[in-house]
């Protein structure tokens, strides 16, 4: 059955001047192979007498390239007279070009113009099906940058993006055609290597590694400095129910630990690791229930003036009260808590119930402020100043009754967000101090970066400060540092008399430790000038 001329609609360019006949036009337009695809398509619908959709590429008589797309459908009870088969020929080259910009920027990076996680996943599933089927291994790699916001904080964030193109180039020439690359975000970079045994992958990381380094090189303070990259693998193959994401957190604890064990190189996931992700996804799980059924507690732990013994604060620590295992220290969970997104809750867990205490305490006569730490991301996040003015509000709390404690080591990951989050908390009189100081790999200049109400000197300062000469010759630097800048300190840790007396000595003005009392709940506290408890049998010290 011939093409029913009488209701053929040309579209645009396929239209052949001169010519009314919409077989000839055909004929014209389509080359000897596309003409039989179209003819071919034809005689099948019209043996099944159903509709049809085909899309050509043709060329016209003047050499320009066009995109034809053709829908037939049939007319009528097949047998009965006039019936056949009416379709139409659309002009759609402009809407293709249209369909494959919108499909690039559904499925790519718009920096580095690798695929996006998105389309990442998409393959990295193909993949893995693929392996089951063809017995072929496969692996995937997850690459981070070592210390890459120190290059958005000194250089910004431009020349950091100009970084990210450039080792994005780098890894693309390194690898095969068959290999998928991606940018999952940030300095993250993501491989899936197709056919590819665990050596080889091993080899194919250190070579990017060298990639990375050999090519990748960035001038800071007029010093040129060469950029490193830590290397996660996960193997997949034939054996085991691997799936795409499983196989993505295994790649990215991989390199973590790469990162743990000293940076610039490679790790494979292994069963070692298989336990601990077992353990911290079973962990997870414990937590979030923790939550839900109020298992957490807050304990508060003193800071006390030397001069008089008198309570000047309260520390709030999180506790987590397990039904099987006791308390448990946060330094068994929190870590597991910021992984799982879980940080930020328990942060507004801790500042509501320090809050409420303080309250309690103000009321009661006690003329305390009460610290709390909190995360970076929770402190930068643009909910956190609303947070803070309602919780001091609804308990009708001063703000000054409040210090939020971070770690020193905030400094180094986003100064600049830090420091107007700090600026926005001290407008509002909320106080700040700036945890195990000496501790981390922060600078004193970075002081003039920040407005700090207190320092907390590192533990590991004080534990020496008695028998080396160098801890005592660091904390009477942070003291007279501190003094000049209008800065309280208090040191932390403190455990023995003579510890005490030799910061007396030094000009400290307040301490915290296992000495004048570990962390307990509020009720078992005795904020009177002078009180010392006991350790708990067993307790250590570090709980404090």
């Amino acid at each position: 059955m011939l093409w029913s001329a009488g209701v053929y609609a040309l579209h645009g360019a396929v239209v052949v001047p001169g010519e009314t006949d919409a077989n000839a036009t055909l004929h014209r337009v389509l080359g000897p192979d596309e003409l039989a695809r179209f003819l071919n398509a034809l005689e099948s619908a019209a043996d099944r007498w159903s509709s049809f959709v085909h899309r050509y590429r043709v060329t016209l008589p003047g050499g320009e390239s066009r995109t034809l797309l053709v829908r037939g459908a049939p007319i009528g009870p097949r047998d009965a007279p006039g019936a056949r088969l009416v379709g139409t020929i659309q002009d759609v080259t402009g809407a293709e070009r249209d369909d494959e910009y919108l499909w690039h920027l559904a499925n790519h990076d718009p920096l580095s113009g690798l695929f996006n996680r998105r389309r990442f996943m998409e393959e990295l599933r193909r993949e893995v099906a693929l392996s089951r089927r063809t017995g072929r291994p496969g692996a995937v790699l997850i690459l981070d940058l070592d210390h890459f916001k120190d290059i958005n904080d000194s250089l910004g964030h431009a020349a950091g993006d100009a970084l990210l193109s450039r080792i994005a180039d780098r890894l693309r020439g390194r690898l095969r055609a068959t290999d998928t690359l991606a940018r999952l975000g940030g300095d993250e970079f993501a491989v899936v290597l197709a056919d590819c045994s665990v050596e080889d992958a091993r080899r194919v990381a250190t070579e990017l590694l060298e990639a990375t380094r050999r090519h990748s090189s960035v001038r800071i303070a007029g010093r040129e400095r060469k950029v490193s990259a830590s290397i996660g693998i996960a193997p997949f193959g034939p054996e085991g129910d691997h799936r795409a994401d499983e196989l993505l957190v295994q790649a990215d604890l991989a390199m973590y630990r790469a990162k743990e064990n000293g940076r610039s190189r490679v790790e494979v996931f292994g069963e070692e690791m298989r336990a601990e992700l077992a353990a911290r996804i079973a962990l997870e799980g414990e937590l979030r229930e923790a939550l839900e059924r109020g298992e957490l507690r807050v304990h508060y732990q003193p800071v006390v003036g030397l001069d008089d013994g008198a309570t000047r604060g309260c520390e709030a620590l999180v506790r987590w009260e397990h039904p099987a295992r006791g308390i448990v220290a946060p330094g068994e969970f929190m870590a597991v808590a910021e992984q799982s997104g879980l940080l930020a809750r328990i942060d507004r867990f801790v500042l509501e119930r320090a809050c409420e205490q303080a309250a309690r305490w103000r009321r009661a006569g006690h003329d305390v402020y009460v610290s709390v730490n909190v995360s970076l991301q929770h402190l930068v996040h643009k909910d956190a100043v609303p947070i803070v003015a309602e919780v001091l509000e609804r308990n009708g709390l001063a703000a000054d009754a409040l210090l939020l404690e971070i770690k020193e080591t905030a400094l180094v990951q986003d100064r600049q967000a830090l420091g107007h989050a700090i600026d926005e908390m001290r407008s509002m009189g909320v106080r700040i101090a700036l945890d195990d100081f000496g501790g981390g790999p922060s600078s004193l200049g970075m002081l003039r970066d920040v407005s700090i109400d207190q320092l907390k000197v590192d533990r590991s300062f004080i534990e020496g400060v008695t028998d080396h000469a160098d801890d005592r010759a660091i904390v009477a630097a942070v003291l007279s540092l501190a003094s000049e800048l209008g800065i309280e300190v208090v040191a932390e840790g403190v455990e023995t008399e003579q510890q005490a007396e030799e910061l007396r000595a030094l000009g400290c003005p307040c301490v915290q430790g296992f000495l004048y009392s570990r962390a307990r709940f509020p009720e078992d506290l005795d904020l009177g000038p002078t009180r010392r408890f006991d350790p708990a049998p067993g307790r250590s010290a570090r709980m404090g």
